[in-house]
C-alpha cells in the first residue's frame, strides 16, 4: 500500500504539472502516441470540414452530423482534442475551430449551468457530468492559449456545470445517501467532474462531494471478480443467478478511467484499489485484435466492436495506471489500430461493416473517442515497455466470471463467450441470455458470431442509428420458433440450466432451456423445452440440438462482409477469409438462407456486422441438429 501511495503522488504532481507534452518514454511509448497523434489528427481535421459557418447563430460553430443529419448536443466535448492539436501543432484553426465550437454550445446550454445532450431531440443533461471533464481537460492544460475573456467565460461555464452537478439528485442522493437508480457510469465520473472543477475553482465544497460520493460507490463492486456494477435498475439485490446490472463498455470507457483520475487526485488508495482490480478483471474480455467484447452487457445495445458508440474510450484511464501494468500499452496499442481500421474517409464508423454495407458514419464516434485519445496524450509518458501480450491471448481452456455467470473460452486459435448472464436492463431484450453463444472469434477468420440485441430497438434513439435497410433480426445463434409474427428462442430465458464440462482439451455446455418471445412469454400452447450442447476443441465448435420442436430451428446468423466469398449448400457452407476458410458443416439437419438484403446479407447496427443468416432445419423424427464449425 505505501508503494502504491508513491506511484499515486508521481502520478498525481505530474498529471497537475501538466508537462504530459514532454515526451521522453521509451521508444514503445513513443510508438504509440505517434500512431494515437496521427489517428487523432486525422479524426479532427475531418471533424472541422463538417464544423459550419453560417449568419445563424444556431448553426454557426456547429457540426452537422453525416448520418443523422443534425448537430449533436455533445460535440462540445471535442474541445479538448482541438485544443490539443492547437498546442501541439500551432496551428491556429484548430484553436479558432475550439473557440467557435464552445460558442454553439450556448444553443444546448440552460439556466441551471447544463448542457443538453440534443437540440429538440433531447433535453437529456446528465451528460453536463462528460462535457465538464472535457471542458475542465482543456482549460487545465491549454487555458493559456485563450484571450481573458474566453478563458474567464468558459471557467465561469465548469464552475455553473460544477453546481448543476451538485444539485442532481440523478448522480447523487444525500437524502439516500447513495447512488440513484441506475447507470453507475454518472455517478463514478462524477468524482473525477467534481473534484477536478473544485481543484481549479478553488471549491472545497466541489471536492467533498466529489469524496461523499466516492465513499458510496466502494460497495458498488461485486466480491468475486470485482465488477462495477449499476447499469441496470435492480441494484438493490441479486438476480436468481447471483448477478448485477454489469455493462463492460460504460465501465472501461467512463465508469473506471474517471475514477481513476478522482483516486489519483484525491489519494484515495481504497478506491484506486478497486479500480486497478477491476480494471484488471475488464482486461479479460478485450479480444486479441483489440475489440472490446461487450456481447453480454446490460447496455450492449451500445457495442460497436472497437469500443461503445457514445462513451468515450479507455485509454487515459488505463495508461494513468500503465506503469503497474504492461499490458495496458498493449491494450491501448491495439485498440488504436482497430479504430484505425474502422476509419474511413477520416471518420470513425459505428462498425467493421458500416461502409461496407452502406451505412454512413455517425460522427458522435470520432469526436467521443477523440477525447479520450487526448486525455491520453496528455498524460506524461511511462518509461516501461509493452507486455507484448493480453490475457485472452493466453491459450487457457475456460475462465469462468460467476458475477455475471459468464465463462470466456480459449482453445487453439478460437476464443468464444458463453452466457447465461441474467441482469436485465430497464428494456428487455438487451443481450442475450438463455445460455447463449454470444461470441465466437478465430485468430485468422476474425468474428464469427457476435450478439446483437434479441430484438434490435433505438432504445436510446438519440444515440443510435436506424435500420435503413430492408431485413433486421437478431445477430446472436439461438433456437427460434415464430409463431403468429412472434419470434421466441432461448435468448430471454431466465429459467436456464447450465452444466458445464472440461478436460482432454475440449469444453462441454449441456444447456436446457425454454423457448420464450422477449417478455419471457411461452407461445400459446404452451411451454417449449430445449437441450442444447456445445462443445469448445482447439479443432472448432460443435453445436447440438436435441428434440426440437417441429417448427423450430437452429439460428445461425454467421458474420461475412459483403465483400467475402461464400457457397451454401444443403450440407456445409464455406466462407473465403484473408487467410482460410470458414466451414460450417452440417451433420443432421439440412440449411437453409432466411431472406436477405440484395447483397446477399442482413446488416445490424449493433455491434456493426453483416451476416448471412442460416436456418439449420431438423430433419427425422428425433428432431436432431448437430453442426461444426472450422477453419482451414
Amino acid at each position: 500500500m505505501r508503494n502504491m501511495f508513491f506511484i499515486m503522488i508521481l502520478f498525481y504532481v505530474s498529471f497537475l504539472s501538466g508537462q504530459a507534452r514532454n515526451v521522453n518514454g521509451n521508444s514503445f511509448d513513443n510508438s504509440l502516441r505517434c500512431e494515437a497523434d496521427k489517428l487523432l489528427t486525422k479524426w479532427m481535421d475531418t471533424f472541422l470540414t463538417y464544423q459550419c459557418i453560417h449568419p445563424d447563430s444556431a448553426l454557426d460553430g456547429g457540426v452537422l452530423c453525416p448520418a443523422c443529419a443534425r448537430m449533436h448536443g455533445r460535440i462540445g466535448d471535442a474541445v479538448l482534442p482541438l485544443m490539443y492539436l492547437a498546442e501541439k501543432t500551432g496551428n491556429h484553426k484548430y484553436l479558432l475551430g475550439a473557440k467557435r465550437l464552445m460558442a454553439w454550445m450556448e444553443n444546448v446550454h440552460r439556466p441551471d449551468g447544463s448542457w443538453m445532450n440534443d437540440v429538440h431531440i433531447s433535453d437529456w443533461n446528465g451528460t453536463t457530468v462528460f462535457a465538464s471533464i472535457a471542458l475542465y481537460e482543456a482549460l487545465h492544460y491549454h487555458g493559456h492559449l485563450l484571450d481573458d475573456s474566453t478563458r474567464n467565460h468558459w471557467k465561469q461555464q465548469l464552475l455553473n456545470a460544477g453546481e448543476f452537478i451538485m444539485d442532481n439528485p440523478f448522480i447523487y442522493s444525500r437524502k439516500r445517501k447513495g447512488m440513484r437508480n441506475m447507470n453507475v457510469n454518472y455517478s463514478a465520473s462524477a468524482t473525477y467532474a467534481l473534484y477536478a472543477i473544485g481543484e481549479l475553482c478553488n471549491r472545497p465544497d466541489f471536492k467533498m462531494e466529489a469524496r461523499e460520493i466516492a465513499a458510496g460507490l466502494k460497495s458498488y463492486f461485486t466480491g468475486n471478480n470485482c465488477f462495477l456494477y449499476g447499469e441496470g435498475p435492480n441494484i438493490s439485490s441479486e438476480t436468481s443467478n447471483g448477478c448485477r446490472p454489469v455493462d463492460l463498455l460504460y465501465n472501461i470507457e467512463e465508469s473506471l478511467p474517471n475514477m481513476a483520475y478522482y483516486a489519483v487526485m484525491a489519494n484515495d488508495t481504497e478506491l484506486l484499489s478497486l479500480v486497478e482490480r477491476s480494471m484488471n478483471t475488464h482486461l479479460e474480455f478485450m479480444l486479441p485484435d483489440g475489440a472490446w467484447d461487450n456481447s453480454w452487457g446490460t447496455r450492449c445495445f451500445k457495442w460497436t466492436y472497437w469500443g461503445g458508440r457514445t462513451s468515450d474510450g479507455f485509454m487515459g484511464g488505463y495508461y494513468l495506471m500503465a506503469a503497474r501494468h504492461p499490458e495496458y500499452l498493449e491494450a491501448i496499442h491495439r485498440n488504436i489500430r482497430l479504430l484505425d481500421e474502422a476509419t474511413h474517409g477520416g471518420l470513425l464508423y459505428g462498425g467493421m461493416h458500416y461502409l461496407a454495407s452502406g451505412i454512413p458514419p455517425c460522427i458522435h464516434h470520432t469526436f467521443g473517442h477523440a477525447k479520450a485519445l487526448a486525455s491520453f496524450l496528455e498524460l506524461p509518458p511511462v518509461k516501461i515497455n509493452s507486455s507484448g501480450s493480453l490475457p485472452r491471448d493466453a491459450v487457457y481452456g475456460m475462465k469462468y466470471f460467476k458475477d455475471i455467470r459468464t465463462w470466456l473460452l480459449s482453445q487453439g486459435a478460437w476464443r468464444a463467450t458463453f452466457t447465461g448472464y441474467d441482469a436485465e436492463y430497464k428494456v428487455k431484450g438487451t443481450h442475450p441470455m438463455g445460455g447463449a453463444l454470444s461470441l465466437l472469434w478465430h485468430a485468422q477468420a476474425g468474428p464469427v458470431f457476435a450478439a446483437t440485441m434479441n430484438q434490435y430497438k433505438l432504445i436510446e434513439a438519440p444515440n443510435m442509428q436506424s435500420n435503413t435497410r430492408k431485413y433486421l433480426m437478431g445477430g446472436t445463434p439461438r433456437v427460434e420458433l415464430i409463431q403468429d409474427g412472434v419470434a421466441y428462442s432461448n435468448l430471454d430465458d431466465l429459467a436456464t440450466d447450465i452444466t458445464c464440462f472440461t478436460g482432454n482439451k475440449i469444453c462441454r455446455f449441456d444447456v436446457q432451456t425454454h423457448l420464450v418471445d422477449i417478455n419471457q412469454q411461452s407461445p400459446k400452447q404452451g411451454a417449449v423445452s430445449v437441450v442444447m450442447g456445445y462443445a469448445f476443441s482447439e479443432q472448432g465448435v460443435s453445436i447440438s440440438v436435441e428434440h426440437c420442436n417441429e417448427s423450430a430451428y437452429l439460428m445461425l446468423p454467421v458474420i461475412a462482409s459483403p465483400e467475402e466469398k461464400v457457397e451454401i449448400t444443403a450440407r456445409e457452407v464455406c466462407i473465403k477469409k484473408n487467410k482460410g476458410v470458414l466451414h460450417i458443416t452440417c451433420e443432421s439437419g439440412n440449411i437453409q438462407v432466411a431472406p436477405t438484403d440484395g447483397d446477399g446479407r442482413i446488416f445490424n447496427p449493433v455491434p456493426g456486422f453483416s451476416f448471412i443468416p442460416l436456418q439449420i432445419i431438423p430433419k427425422g423424427t428425433d428432431k436432431k441438429i448437430q453442426i461444426n464449425i472450422y477453419f482451414c
